[in-house]
């Protein structure tokens, strides 16, 4: 059993859990709790380390049979220090960076300009999944999206869905074989009008700052929500799973 703070498998969790820079140099990032767990053994993924305490439940000693990695036990208090959350569950698992290919034949993404709050990155994740998205990418400026907040808002997703970083030059690019929608505040055509049945890429800009200049450069369309009550706008998060509910809502009918 792991008991000290200095202990290098520790203090290697600890900086996945702390530092960007980290996590890209070694590929992997950490996940905490049963349910986040549960999700990355239901879709096949192998953990490069599993850390647990006694306070284990008997669901998490389920998922803990099922790691075919190193397995290492840690004082309760300990985990607790390292943890991320306010309260550890007893389980951490370090897993590698998803490699989840992109479709040949592009159908529905999305790209987030400069989202920077981890919350609302990680639940455009979890909705993307849930509506079908299949790639989500996401510009210089936003938030890590294997940052511990993003990958406990996604739930699972990151298991289920590419995620790529993208310039203005690759988000042009991609524009070549999706039409390429900006959700606009404003401007452009409310959402349940426009033709939302094609190959699409949808721009989600920040609440501070809106889309960029370098992505408003492309040649795109607008689109918006219509929102009739006394609200200048809505999170990023928000307007996001509505418009993927009606791209849902249209492809349907």
């Amino acid at each position: 059993m792991l008991t000290s703070m200095q202990n290098p498998k520790i203090q290697w969790v600890r900086s996945l859990l702390a530092e960007k820079k980290q996590r890209q140099q070694e590929g992997a990032f950490v996940c905490e709790g049963i349910r986040l767990a549960e999700e990355a053994m239901r879709t096949s993924q192998k953990p490069l380390l599993v850390l647990f305490s006694s306070s284990i439940s008997e669901r998490g000693k389920n998922v803990l049979a099922s790691c075919s990695c190193e397995k290492i036990e840690v004082a309760p208090h300990l985990l607790e220090r390292i943890s991320a959350t306010e309260t550890s569950q007893g389980l951490l698992l370090v897993m590698p960076f998803p490699r989840i290919p992109l479709p040949t034949k592009p159908d529905l993404y999305l790209v987030l300009d400069e989202i920077q709050d981890p919350g609302n990155f990680g639940t455009i994740l979890r909705a993307g999944t849930a509506f079908g998205l299949q790639g989500i990418f996401y510009t210089l400026g936003s938030v890590d999206p294997f940052s511990p907040k993003v990958v406990r808002a996604a739930m699972g997703a990151h298991f289920r869905i590419p995620v790529q970083e993208a310039d203005p030059a690759k988000v042009k690019d991609i524009s070549q074989s999706t039409q390429l929608f900006m959700a606009d505040v404003q401007h452009g055509t409310p959402c349940w009008k426009a033709d939302l049945t094609q190959p699409l890429t949808i721009v989600i800009g920040s609440e501070a700052l809106g889309i960029s200049e370098a992505i408003r450069q492309i040649p795109h369309h607008s689109v918006r929500i219509p929102m009739p009550g006394d609200m200048e706008s809505l999170n990023a998060a928000v307007s996001a799973s509505i418009l993927l509910y009606e791209i849902t809502r249209q492809r349907a009918t």
